[in-house]
C-alpha cells in the first residue's frame, strides 16, 4: 500500500531584515540628493550640487584658481586728491637746489683761482686803467678783439699775460699785452672791448695787474 504525503510548495525566503533596513536608507538618501543636486527645497550650492547640474562646468571651476571676492566700492579707502604725487614731490626736491645759486662773480673767483694754479703770479702792479674800441692791427699784427690790451713795453713786454682786477679784488679777466700806445706811459694799461659805449662809461679806473708771464722785451 502506498503512503501518501501530502504536497506543501516551498515557501519564499523573504529578505532578511538585516539588508532591508540599509536598503532603504540607501534608497532615501539617493532621492534626497536627485533632489538637492535637481535645485528643489533647500537648494544646494556647493561644488558637489553644481556637480550634479553641470559636470563640464564644475570640472572647470575646480581647474581655475579661486578668486578672491571683491570688496564693494563703499568699502575701499577714499582716495586723498590732496595728497601730492611721487612725480610733484620729485619735480619740487629738483626745484629748491641743495647747493647754492652759483653767481657769475662765483664762476670768475673760481676762474681766477684756476688761473692761479696754473700760472704762478710773477709779480703784482697797481696800474692806471682805460679802455678802447677802435678796430684794426695791433702792434704785433694781430687783429683787435677781446682779451687784448695795449701796455708800455718797459712796463710790460708784448707778449706778456696779465691777470686784471679791481683793488677791492673782483676780478675783471685775464689779458694779453699785444699793442702799445703814444698815451701809454709808465704804470699804465688800456683794455680793449668791443663796445665803445661801454669804453666811455668805464673811462679811468685804478685796478691791479698780476702778472702770469713776462713777454719778450724788444
Amino acid at each position: 500500500m502506498i503512503e501518501r504525503i501530502p504536497y506543501e510548495a516551498p515557501r519564499k525566503r523573504g529578505m532578511p531584515a538585516k539588508l532591508l533596513l540599509p536598503l532603504a536608507a540607501l534608497a532615501i538618501a539617493v532621492l534626497v540628493v536627485a533632489q538637492w543636486a535637481a535645485g528643489g527645497a533647500g537648494r544646494g550650492t556647493g561644488p558637489l550640487a553644481a556637480a550634479f547640474r553641470d559636470p563640464g562646468a564644475a570640472a572647470l571651476a575646480m581647474a581655475l584658481p579661486a578668486q578672491e571676492p571683491q570688496q564693494p566700492a563703499s568699502s575701499q579707502q577714499p582716495v586723498d586728491s590732496q595728497a601730492p604725487s611721487p612725480l610733484a614731490q620729485l619735480d619740487r626736491r629738483l626745484v629748491d637746489p641743495a647747493a647754492p645759486v652759483v653767481t657769475e662773480a662765483m664762476i670768475r673767483e673760481r676762474e681766477a683761482r684756476a688761473a692761479a694754479s696754473a700760472f704762478p703770479v710773477r709779480r703784482t702792479l697797481e696800474l692806471s686803467s682805460t679802455m678802447y674800441c677802435l678796430k684794426g692791427e695791433m702792434r704785433t699784427g694781430v687783429r683787435t678783439r677781446d682779451g687784448m690790451a695795449a701796455g708800455d713795453p718797459r712796463v710790460l713786454p708784448l707778449g706778456s699775460v696779465v691777470r686784471v682786477s679791481r683793488p677791492n679784488g673782483e676780478f675783471i679777466g685775464i689779458f694779453v699785452i699785444m699793442d702799445t700806445g703814444g698815451a701809454i706811459r709808465g704804470n699804465d694799461i688800456d683794455l680793449y672791448v668791443d663796445s665803445c659805449a661801454e669804453a666811455r662809461r668805464w673811462g679811468r679806473h685804478p685796478v691791479v695787474a698780476e702778472v702770469l708771464d713776462i713777454g719778450k722785451r724788444l
